[in-house]
């Protein structure tokens, strides 16, 4: 297990881990299959284990780099359905293979989120041996990355600019900005440096000139972290985290929003479940916040509620009667027993085991196949149903956010042509 912040080289390691092995004789080849959440878990019951079991074929003989891998069990720790269990399950059925086409698992992510992902399952906390921290680069480290970097670019650097090379980096960045970068630092720093080399140089400049960096081409290069820093990879513990943003943003409580992301509320429907005791636990703790925290679950709760009375009837079946919904299932030998009894399907998930006895259904094997059907039938609608309801409700939250901002605009259209007529009076 590798963890650390973005940019410390965990990938890297993993595909250098991979080409050892592969000299080694451990492993039979070297290729690194890199995974994230999305590539192992499928939104059906079932597709799971198979989605996750072709990754693992896939990486046979290597490794499978399971990026972010604690996403696999924040759902999952705050009791909520999730899919993602089947996945660590089918991991779990092969890591203590061993040979030279056995997978070998690399899980990463951040330190604290990675300890809480390797406690969720004692199992799976027993067969990760190894454990990995990845610190943040130094700036005497980041400055013997930028000479190797430089060197396989076919750059130079003068003697002042490489005595300065530390002081620069010191004094043009902070811990906070050089851990968000780590290693990514130095190729925008080369790359800034480069440029202000191209635009230093005249047209008659000629040999080592056109690629020797001097001092003020990095003093330049590193005053752009600040004034315009780059794209960056997203920080993946926030993605995914819209919706939750945007319904605290209502009431002002944006700031909260990282908060509630990185714990693994992401969606809408996430916010259900939570108490006064968890929001504090998150660490929302003004009293004021916390109430307008409740007022958003009190809302979303209501929604919800709404959403499930209105769709109740709308996710009973698609069949057109009960025995065409029998002789789907091979069970139309027992079409009377349920015409008998009246069953349509706004009773059907709620029979019982023993009332299909008292049906007629006195066989041990035919009562539990048909009450398996019910069974089945009856998750599979309630996936149906809670996967619309969620859809609906952030259609809901994000039309309402959509005609918020469209009210803003037309307030602010409205107050600048008040100006525009004031100023002409």
């Amino acid at each position: 297990m590798f963890t650390g912040n973005p940019g410390v080289g965990k990938t890297t390691v993993s595909r250098l881990v991979a080409r050892l092995y592969k000299q080694l004789g451990v492993a039979s080849k070297e290729t690194v299959v890199e995974v994230q959440k999305g590539d192992l878990v499928a939104g059906f019951v079932n597709q799971t284990a198979a989605k996750t079991a072709k990754k693992i074929k896939e990486a046979r003989g290597g490794i499978l780099f399971v990026d972010e891998a604690y996403q696999l069990t924040q759902a999952l720790q705050r009791g909520q359905s999730d899919f993602s269990g089947e996945s660590i399950d089918e991991m779990m059925k092969v890591m203590n293979d061993a040979g030279r086409k056995a997978t070998t698992f690399v899980f990463a992510g951040y330190k604290k989120e990675m300890d809480e992902f390797v406690q969720y399952n004692a199992g799976l906390e027993s067969r990760i041996k190894y454990r990995f921290h990845f610190d943040d680069y130094t700036v005497k480290e980041l400055v013997t990355i930028i000479n190797i970097k430089m060197k396989a670019k076919g750059y130079k650097m003068d003697a002042d600019a490489a005595s300065r090379m530390e002081d620069i980096i010191n004094s043009g960045t902070d811990q906070n900005l050089r851990s968000k970068y780590n290693g990514r630092l130095t190729d925008n720093l080369l790359q800034w440096a480069s440029d202000e080399m191209n635009n230093r140089l005249s047209s008659a400049a000629t040999g080592d000139e056109l690629i020797t960096l001097v001092t003020s081409d990095f003093e330049v290069a590193i005053k752009r972290f600040k004034t315009n820093q780059p794209p960056t990879k997203a920080d993946p513990s926030l993605v995914g985290g819209e919706a939750v943003y945007n319904a605290l943003s209502e009431l002002q409580l944006q700031e909260y929003s990282p908060l509630f992301v990185r714990a693994g509320y992401r969606q809408i429907m996430d916010l259900l479940s939570l108490t006064e005791k968890d929001i504090r636990a998150l660490g929302v703790t003004k009293a004021p916040d916390v109430r307008k925290c409740l007022a958003i679950v009190d809302q979303i709760e209501s929604e919800h509620q709404q959403q499930l009375r209105e769709m109740d009837a709308a996710f009973l079946d698609t069949s057109p009667d009960i025995a065409s919904w029998l002789k789907m299932r091979a069970l139309g030998e027992f079409e009377k027993a349920f015409a008998k009894h009246r069953i349509d399907f706004e009773v059907l998930g709620d029979l019982t085991y023993d009332d299909l006895k008292e049906m007629g259904i006195s066989e041990v094997g035919a009562r539990r196949k048909v009450n398996r059907a019910i069974e089945k039938w009856r998750d599979e609608k309630e996936i149906d149903k809670k996967r619309a309801i969620r859809s609906r409700l952030q259609q809901l939250h994000d039309s309402t956010v959509a005609h918020k901002s469209i009210v803003d605009v037309a307030d602010r259209l409205s107050q600048l042509k008040q100006q525009m007529s004031t100023k002409r009076m």
